[in-house]
């Protein structure tokens, strides 16, 4: 891989860091969905460890030492490795913009195993990107991005389309952010208003 290549996803990592940081970095995000009347959600969490996996590079660092240096912007071309299957490149073109899943989300589904070497268990994004989520001691974390349409890599019978995004801080009792809300749903939602009152039970809405 040329040197030049490597100091352009190096840029792209640099800043999407930062964004990472400021949006999604320890904090909750809760994508609301409503099908037929029936509200439900899907409660995900960002910690620093996890932004690795988004980018599609291969190192020699640890997570979070890779997170960190990044932030520092003191990657250097060294210390990654492109994917060969070209997957890295398609990743960090639409990271940038993955960075602000919490507010550009519009449906979530179940991953449908259509690809062999992909493990994850959700998807939540758009007909452009999607960002891949996988369950870990009962919560779900991100794992992948994708440049890919949703509806071809979810189950049919699960896709759902977002209504509401809310956010909050890991150690937060309450979601007291709305950083999304689709065309025609008020924040005076019933299941909205119970979820900001810490009324709602996430699981069994």
């Amino acid at each position: 891989m040329a040197l030049s290549d490597k100091a352009k996803a190096i840029s792209v990592i640099h800043n999407c860091a930062v964004l990472y940081k400021n949006n999604l970095s320890g904090k909750n995000v809760l994508f609301v969905t409503l099908d037929n009347g029936k509200s439900s959600c899907f409660e995900t969490l960002y910690m620093p460890h996890n932004f690795l996996h988004l980018t599609g590079v291969k190192t020699d660092l640890s997570s979070e030492f890779f997170f960190k240096a990044a932030l520092n912007k003191r990657l250097s071309p060294n210390s990654i490795e492109f994917d060969s299957g070209g997957a890295t490149e398609l990743k960090l073109g639409i990271l940038p913009r993955l960075m602000a899943i919490h507010v550009t989300a519009r449906m979530i589904g179940d991953y449908d195993n259509s690809k062999p070497l992909l493990v994850t268990d959700k998807f939540a994004g758009t007909v452009a990107m999607v960002m891949g989520f996988t369950c870990i001691n009962g919560i779900y974390v991100p794992n992948t991005a994708l440049k890919m349409d949703i509806r071809d890599i979810t189950i049919k019978a699960t896709r759902r389309r977002v209504v509401a995004i809310l956010v909050k801080s890991r150690g937060d009792d309450l979601y007291k952010q709305v950083s999304y809300l689709a065309k025609g749903v008020n924040i005076k939602n019933p299941v909205i208003a119970l979820l900001l009152r810490g009324k709602a039970d996430i699981d069994n809405l």
